[in-house]
């Protein structure tokens, strides 16, 4: 099995100047291996970021690799050129379609546990938050069912009514979804992860992948770094990593350190 291909640039160094140099090290002269090498960024802030950070170190304008956000991009964008993959994903919710359908549940759980005190105002507002906490829940591989044992003791009997409110919501929303024919944006963008992680591992791209500056601090993401690093043309490369534990695994990224590192 290849070694971690994990890569770390000293805090004090430009990260992205740095990563430029040493990707166009490791492409050499020809231009088209450049183009044909795929750089994965946190965001899309960055990824512009970089660009230019490439534009600068190379001079002027030149084929610059492909840079895909991996934080704030459209799941689609991931699954892009992954037909093969043979998973279809239903649309991600709309934001307040599902605060409506959220606020509608809330309603449904006060009237039959309080008589119905809260207004409608009052259940979209914890509808919204519902859905932030979904979301979050989702994002780290959670389930909500787990959160009854977080309760504190001299909390038990209120969050005995939260533990009755989300068993109505695990038996209810799955159906709200389906009927909707859409999914969780989170539980989307995380099986889009996934199927990324798939398709780079099961056809290994000739160009090289390089995944920079994600830290893998969500568990997809940390799958997908993962099997970046094993890639036969695959890096991880992050920003002031240990330098006693890259020395196990990795090492720094410089220009210097030939393709085969």
């Amino acid at each position: 099995m290849k070694q971690l291909a994990v890569f770390t640039i000293r805090p004090s160094a430009p990260f992205a100047e740095t990563l430029a140099r040493g990707v166009i090290a490791r492409t050499g002269d020809d231009p088209l291996a450049l183009s044909s090498a795929v750089i994965y960024l946190p965001t899309r802030r960055a990824a512009r970021n970089f660009g230019d950070a490439f534009a600068k170190v190379m001079g002027g304008a030149a084929l610059l690799p492909q840079f895909k956000p991996l934080g704030d991009s459209e799941e689609d964008d991931l699954l892009w050129g992954a037909a093969g993959d043979g998973l279809e994903l239903m649309p991600a919710i709309a934001p307040l379609r599902r605060q409506l359908l959220l606020a509608r549940l809330v309603k449904q759980f006060d009237q039959a546990a309080r008589d119905g005190l809260l207004s409608f105002a009052q259940s979209a507002a914890l509808a919204d938050s519902l859905a932030k906490v979904m979301d979050e829940v989702e994002t780290q591989g959670c389930d909500l069912s787990r959160l009854k044992e977080l309760a504190p003791e001299n909390l038990a009997e209120h969050w005995e009514g939260v533990a009755r409110f989300l068993g109505l919501l695990r038996k209810e929303w799955p159906a709200i979804l389906a009927e909707e024919g859409a999914m969780n944006p989170a539980a989307r963008r995380a099986d889009a992860m996934r199927a990324l992680a798939r398709r780079l591992e099961t056809s290994p791209p000739q160009g090289w992948v390089i995944a920079a500056g994600s830290t893998g601090s969500i568990p997809a993401t940390a799958e997908l770094l993962a099997v970046i690093a094993r890639l036969p043309q695959g890096a991880v490369v992050l920003p002031g990593l240990d330098q006693d534990w890259t020395r196990k695994a990795g090492t720094a990224w410089t220009p210097a350190i030939p393709s085969s590192a």
